[in-house]
């Protein structure tokens, strides 16, 4: 994949598929290494220094450092965390996916991906 730094602090990789762009740091809600009580909390938790890790017929595999949490509080930021972009053409296989992680989650099964 071609990767260029683009208007820094931007990232952006063009794939045969589609390009991705992060900035960094890159807000999500509910993610970190206590997410239920990130998401309950309301907080954001920025990610930054995205590293391509691989790609396939689904999407691409990008891995980000924690840089800080909302609110002032880093407590939930320990390790890094993957984070897969899905290909447009991909959708339904990506919301079956979903489907069964959430299945997953609701019954107990402990550090199941987030679908975001």
């Amino acid at each position: 994949p071609f990767f260029l730094a683009v208007e820094e602090p931007k990232y952006f990789w063009n794939f045969p598929n589609g390009g991705v762009q992060f900035e960094d740091p890159f807000p999500f809600l509910g993610i970190g290494s206590d997410a239920e009580n990130v998401e309950n909390n309301g907080q954001l938790s920025y990610f930054g220094d995205p590293v391509f890790l691989g790609s396939g017929g689904s999407g691409a595999v990008f891995s980000f450092s924690p840089k800080y949490a909302s609110g002032g509080s880093d407590s939930n930021m320990n390790g890094k965390i993957a984070i897969k972009v899905s290909w447009k053409r991909s959708r339904s296989t990506v919301e079956k996916e979903c489907q069964i992680l959430r299945t997953l989650e609701k019954s107990g099964v402990p550090y199941v991906e987030k679908c975001i």
